[in-house]
């Protein structure tokens, strides 16, 4: 049953069509805070110089910087200090170059991110706040989207979280303040991080396991779009409520799926829907111009029901048990944890960084979502040639190498940093749509899923403390990079520790794992 209709057809492109407007959206949505919360020029009000008109708005290049900044602002600090005034004279004696204090007002080159609205300056810590913030939100999404996909449906999670980070997104663009900005921060993504793993089983379980990679490239191509779209749309848009204001409404299209969209058969099964899995097989069958047994296919979804629930049943009461019994188990999860909270660290790590390269900060990371793409083919055409260790291996490795040798560089160098940055971000695209392949083969039928989706919130917790590398800089212009590149050095010699699944029969119990590694892995205690 499952054959004629579970695979590549046009009932299948079809899907991948609908699934690529919310992947692009929540692309787009993902590091809205990269632009959204960007660091703005600043300097130091001096009101004996200059009026509060430059308080207000955009500021030219003389205002921005006037003949007199040598002796008003500090030379080593005129972002956050001033010199005392001994006077209200606006002249070279009427400073007091010993004494230097803190600015009070401040003016902004521009006023395109909430630096500038919520008055952020020399407050580096919360700017950097609404990235984890947002990363917070994602972790708190998964297990709530996740039940709402296993209650009502992957397609019911899809709707609700692209529609309702569509409302509170268009909800952010009317804040008011700083606090009600990172609530609704917050909320948006809490509702909005959970469209790229419902789309992802949707289309799991419409094209069929073994198709995990071409999974990955159908809707990895619109999720790298939508990233680049970020960066243009900022651009275009010029003010951060602007941008969002253009950016969510078009979620609202999502509210259309209930009709569009089709349920997954396995979902439907599973919850008892006979009827309506039975409607649904019938479409796919004839979209994709094949037959499917009517005498047989009532029969046949009844005995997958009562299989997935036995095995719902055994999952549960063995997961942990499993866990202290076998070693290649904890080996395998903790190997996993680490590659995980790594990879998802550094690949969010280098979306923050995008404004430190050399040129355009929107050319910078339209160039950063643009290099996912060859990542994107290049895993699709060889984790089933070389391997999934190997190629995981080797992304690491370019990541590893690449962002290293930033540092390395001559500070006239910005084409040849720039072309590093861009080789470290495609290791990190392959390192982390790699993951998603082989942390599913290297666990057991009976608990995949979860095992999985718990490799994933560890993940989680790398994008929470992402948004915080800028603040590195303070310790040198060179340890943000070199921590990004140290940490998939580390993940990689960690490869070591797994087999390769490529070409092996996948495991079906915990017991499976031990037996494979009497040839290949070493028991830990």
């Amino acid at each position: 049953m499952e054959k004629e209709c579970v695979g590549w057809g046009r009932w299948q492109a079809r899907i991948a069509a609908l699934l690529a407007l919310p992947v692009l959206l929540t692309g787009m949505y993902g590091t809205n805070y990269v632009f959204l919360a960007a660091r703005t020029p600043h300097r130091c009000h001096i009101p004996e110089c200059e009026d509060n008109s430059t308080l207000v708005g955009p500021v030219g290049a003389e205002a921005w910087a006037p003949t007199w900044a040598p002796w008003a602002l500090a030379e080593d600090s005129p972002e956050c200090h001033r010199r005392a005034a001994r006077g209200g004279e606006c002249a070279a004696h009427a400073f007091d170059n010993d004494t230097r204090l803190e600015c009070d007002d401040f003016v902004y080159q521009h006023h395109s991110s909430i630096m500038a609205e919520f008055g952020l300056a020399c407050q580096e810590w919360k700017r950097t706040l609404v990235g984890t913030i947002h990363n917070v939100g994602m972790l708190v999404s998964l297990p709530i989207m996740g039940y709402v996909s296993d209650k009502w449906g992957r397609r019911a999670a899809l709707v609700t979280s692209g529609a309702g980070a569509g409302v509170l997104g268009l909800c952010k663009s009317f804040a008011g303040s700083y606090p009600a900005y990172l609530a609704a921060e917050f909320l948006e993504t809490v509702l909005g991080a959970s469209v790229y793993p419902a789309a992802f089983v949707l289309m799991i379980e419409w094209l069929g396991v073994e198709h995990r990679i071409l999974a990955s490239l159908l809707l990895g191509v619109p999720l790298a779009a939508g990233a680049a779209s970020l960066a243009l749309l900022d651009y275009v848009a010029g003010y951060w409520r602007t941008w969002a204001r253009f950016a969510y409404p078009p979620s609202f299209l999502l509210l259309l799926y209930p009709w569009l969209l089709p349920e997954s058969i396995r979902w439907l099964v599973a919850g008892g829907r006979l009827p309506e899995a039975v409607r649904v097989i019938k479409q796919a069958a004839k979209a994709n111009r094949v037959s499917v047994p009517e005498d047989a296919l009532d029969k046949m979804l009844a005995k997958d029901q009562v299989t997935t629930k036995v095995e719902a049943i055994v999952e549960e009461e063995s997961l942990f048990t499993a866990f202290v019994k076998y070693g290649a188990l904890r080996r395998r999860l903790l190997v996993c944890f680490c590659w995980w909270a790594s990879a998802v660290f550094v690949f969010y790590g280098l979306a923050v960084r995008a404004h430190a390269l050399a040129g355009s900060a929107h050319a910078n990371y339209a160039l950063l979502a643009a290099a996912e793409l060859p990542a994107l083919l290049l895993n699709t055409l060889l984790l089933d040639r070389v391997g999934r260790r190997p190629l995981l291996t080797a992304a690491l490795l370019l990541t590893a190498v690449a962002l290293i040798a930033i540092p390395c560089l001559p500070e006239d160098e910005s084409v040849a940093g720039t072309a590093l940055f861009l080789a470290g971000k495609m290791g990190a695209t392959m390192t982390l749509n790699a993951l998603y392949v082989y942390t599913a083969e290297l666990f057991p039928t009976r608990a995949r899923q979860r095992l999985l989706a718990a490799c994933s919130t560890c993940g989680r917790l790398g994008a929470i403390l992402a948004p915080q590398t800028p603040l590195l800089a303070a310790y040198g212009a060179w340890v943000p990079t070199t921590l990004l590149g140290a940490l998939p050095l580390a993940s990689a010699a960690l490869t070591r520790l797994v087999p390769d699944t490529l070409g092996r029969r996948l495991p079906d119990s915990f017991a499976d794992l031990d037996n494979s590694a009497a040839t290949t892995d070493t028991d830990i205690p």
